[in-house]
């Protein structure tokens, strides 16, 4: 388990902090949205069930300290927007992987990007619990908006995997994004 405090972090309109129970519905709303998952290697969520064993599996990430998922949520109204974080750190070869969804009502706005530089920022910082030289971002080639994201913050598309990821019954390839510590963060 965890010694370490799950971080509370904030930013001009956001408050990213842990998810709780409390989530579960706007967090079954995104994941059983079609479009918001269309690019997203899961299957649409079927019962609210599913959006509780998400919460259990991000706590448990975060617990092992393998990875961390922040809500996303408004700084004034609480609101719930979404979820990022890392799905995945390595203390080994000192990389993370990044990823984020947010509900199509927030599309467009700017949040994504405010959320996901801030905690790239984050895990950069001397002050992150070990030394991470590079945060990598998997995206399908049709994907446009979140490849625009990421290149909007300063990442570079480094290539294609070929048949990287499967679901819905399907292999799909993956283009490969990547910034180092050493690279200014855009926001």
């Amino acid at each position: 388990m965890s010694t370490l405090a799950f971080p509370i972090i904030e930013t001009p309109r956001l408050l990213l902090n842990r998810l709780t129970k409390h989530d579960r519905e706007p967090l079954f709303a995104i994941f059983s949205d079609p479009k918001i998952i269309e690019y997203y290697d899961v299957e649409r969520f079927k019962s609210i069930d599913e959006a509780d064993r998400l919460i259990a599996y991000f706590d448990a990430r975060f617990d092992s300290n393998t990875g961390i998922r922040w809500a996303i949520r408004h700084k004034t109204s609480g609101e719930f927007l979404g979820t990022c974080g890392f799905t995945n750190w390595n203390e080994f070869d000192h990389t993370a992987v990044v990823g984020y969804e947010l509900s199509k009502d927030y599309w467009g706005k700017g949040y994504a990007t405010e959320a996901v530089g801030t905690i790239i920022n984050f895990i950069f910082a001397d002050s992150f619990h070990f030394y991470v030289h590079r945060v990598e971002a998997l995206i399908l080639p049709s994907n446009k908006p979140s490849e625009t994201l990421v290149k909007n913050l300063g990442f570079r598309l480094e290539g294609t995997l070929r048949g990287k990821c499967y679901w819905n019954n399907d292999f799909h390839d993956m283009n490969m994004f990547g910034i180092l510590r050493n690279e200014q963060v855009k926001q």
